[in-house]
């Protein structure tokens, strides 16, 4: 326990030193790597994001690395698809594994990409002409970010777990590439009252993305949440969520979620994002344009492994709605 409360002692300096981005850099739209703010996950996304205290599940990479454990022994795999807006391919997948003696170790990637995209190569402006680019290099280019993870996760007693993660980020676009660094931290505790959990998490801590003598910060973002069962007989409960959430690029927003579990076979789920969801500015232009999301879940299990299949589909008002589906398999 005395090592778990270093941790958690080093988490908060690391918190603290990354708080004066939050308090300095407040403008829209100064991300690099966007697609990182794209939820990963069916299970996740139809909760309203409001997942900082979801455990034992592979899934968790993407979010918070505290809750990936897995029981000892066990291997998780998991692959996710999201039609998601303007035709642009997203994709993520992710393995854990739990190492007896030492923790559980995760590996995951995200592709978000479009190809052929018709291009139109204007002149560069004066100042730039070194920039110009080949205008005989086609009439379509292509377009591709990617991420890859690498996790720890290490339970410390029964109550409390940590993780961290490092991030590998790579953006493409045309002919031009430019790359970054990042790391995740997170923890979790079980408070001891009832299945209450309260967590925090620190997300994309880390280098800028530079194209050409351009650099921007990837979105850094800060959450705390907490999760209970306010229904529970058996094996059947209703789990509610919710999140704070701190982006380095907005202003406060709140996350919510529920869950149904049936027989942990069945499970129903749907979330909404306050602050955030049809949301305006003083000058009524709208700052998001999500609504809802709604989803299930079903858990198949086989002779050789427990497999769950998790859909999500979330509403929009200028963009088509999106749908996800999720593949994870324990064995």
């Amino acid at each position: 326990m005395r090592l778990g409360k270093i941790w958690v002692f080093v988490l908060i300096l690391v918190l603290l030193g990354a708080s004066s981005s939050f308090a300095t850099v407040r403008k829209a739209g100064i991300n690099s790597a966007a697609f990182l703010k794209i939820g990963v996950g069916a299970r996740m996304v139809a909760l309203g994001s409001a997942v900082t205290t979801i455990e034992n599940d592979v899934n968790m990479i993407f979010w918070n690395p505290a809750g990936v454990e897995v029981e000892e022994g066990k291997l998780q795999a998991t692959f996710g698809h999201n039609n998601w807006i303007y035709k642009l391919n997203h994709e993520a997948g992710a393995v854990a594994y739990h190492l007896p003696g030492i923790g559980t170790i995760g590996i995951g990637g995200i592709y978000l990409g479009l190809s052929d995209i018709p291009a139109d190569r204007d002149i560069a402006p004066a100042g730039f002409e070194q920039y110009q680019m080949d205008t005989k290099t086609g009439d379509t280019y292509n377009y591709g970010d990617m991420a890859i993870l690498v996790s720890y996760t290490r339970r410390f007693t029964d109550r409390f777990v940590m993780g961290s993660s490092l991030k590998f980020i790579h953006s493409s676009i045309d002919d031009e590439t430019a790359s970054a660094y990042a790391v995740d931290f997170g923890v979790i505790y079980r408070t001891g009252f009832r299945d209450l959990r309260i967590g925090a998490r620190i997300n994309n801590l880390g280098s800028d993305v530079k194209f050409f003598d351009i650099a921007n910060p990837i979105p850094l973002s800060f959450s705390i949440g907490t999760s209970m069962s306010v229904v529970r007989e058996g094996s059947n409960a209703l789990t509610v969520f919710a999140d704070a959430v701190k982006p380095q690029d907005a202003r406060q927003l709140v996350f919510s979620g529920m869950e149904y579990n049936l027989r942990d076979i069945l499970f129903l789920r749907g979330g909404y994002k306050f602050s955030y969801s049809g949301a305006e500015d003083r000058r009524g232009y709208k700052l998001a344009d999500e609504g809802y999301s709604f989803g299930a879940g079903v858990n198949i299990p086989t002779p050789w492994a427990k497999v769950r299949c998790d859909y999500a589909f979330t509403t929009f008002e200028l963009f088509d709605n999106v749908q996800r589906f999720t593949l994870t398999l324990e064995k």
